[in-house]
């Protein structure tokens, strides 16, 4: 029987990634609650609805196919839409029913073969870009078996493949992963331990574990950073610094200002977002940091893909 996973959303002709063109296939679910998550519809392995009010026009549709939603006006007589998401099975037959995009169904349940054949319709841009596939999230490790198979099977083709993990998993997951991956991107958010639980949600003890292994075995690792102000964007970044200097074997450090691109989508999913006052990342401290790691000879990028 063939394994399925949840994929929110196969994106296409990405270049920040890994190298070349590459097509993105994110996975729901995720161990972290990272406070700045800017994909908040991929922390839950399940479908999830997602509401935008300003499309609705209240017909009511939605109220024939299910009884765990309303609508009401707010103080401006703008439509507030109501889920009951305790009750909410995310089946998605409101969204059917709604005509004007206001109810959308986030994610499918999907095989392995439907995921390589879906990639696989870009081959040829792959093999002219030098690029390939990567697997991100949510967090891939949560499917590790579903992922060992999947690049398995982008391997036999000679197509590159890529891995984007916050590596906050079992030892077994990173391994089986590790088989066919040729670019690990590796999240490292921050070093000392009870600070990674406060704005994460769990430690980093086996993330850490995880990413020595991994350069044990002389995989390609880029760090991905997350550059959050006030987070660890101070002493925490030196820290960062005194840890990846010893790691002779890493490839590269990507280091990613915060923004609020996806703050937007926790409106839709009507969930609180704990860093929507936060002032986005200034390019002038992500150049500093930039600066202090290479002084330890460490290579840097900001942003995104050079290398």
């Amino acid at each position: 029987m063939s394994q399925a996973a949840y994929i929110s959303n196969i994106q296409k002709f990405c270049v920040h990634d890994g190298p070349g063109i590459r097509t993105v296939v994110f996975f729901m679910g995720c161990p972290l609650r990272c406070k700045w998550c800017q994909n908040p519809e991929n922390l839950t392995a399940k479908q999830v609805l997602m509401t935008d009010p300003s499309k609705c026009v209240d017909c009511k549709a939605c109220y024939k196919i299910c009884e765990n939603t309303s609508n009401e006006l707010d103080s401006n007589g703008n439509i507030i839409i109501n889920i009951d998401r305790e009750k909410c099975e995310g089946c998605g037959k409101c969204a059917e029913a709604c005509l004007t995009g206001a109810r959308t169904l986030c994610g499918r349940k999907m095989t392995v073969e439907e995921v390589y054949s879906e990639v696989m319709k870009d081959e040829s841009f792959f093999k002219e870009s030098g690029g390939g596939i990567t697997l991100s999230g949510g967090e891939v490790t949560l499917y590790h078996s579903f992922a060992k198979e999947l690049l398995q099977k982008i391997k036999e083709k000679g197509i590159s493949t890529a891995v984007e993990t916050c590596g906050y998993c079992s030892r077994e997951a990173i391994e089986e992963i590790a088989l066919n991956t040729d670019v690990f991107l590796y999240d490292i958010k921050l070093i000392t331990s009870s600070k990674h639980k406060i704005w994460t949600g769990v430690d980093n003890k086996k993330i850490l574990e995880n990413f020595e292994y991994l350069l044990s075995i002389n995989k390609n690792i880029i760090v991905r950073i997350p550059l959050i102000p006030n987070v660890n964007d101070g002493n925490e970044f030196i820290k960062i610094i005194e840890y990846l200097k010893e790691c002779h074997k890493l490839n590269k450090v990507h280091v990613l200002p915060f923004h609020q691109i996806g703050s937007s989508k926790y409106k839709l999913i009507e969930k609180y977002y704990d860093m929507e006052d936060l002032e986005e990342c200034p390019w002038e401290t992500a150049e500093l940091c930039k600066k202090l790691m290479e002084e330890e000879g460490i290579k840097v990028n900001i942003g995104g893909w050079d290398c």
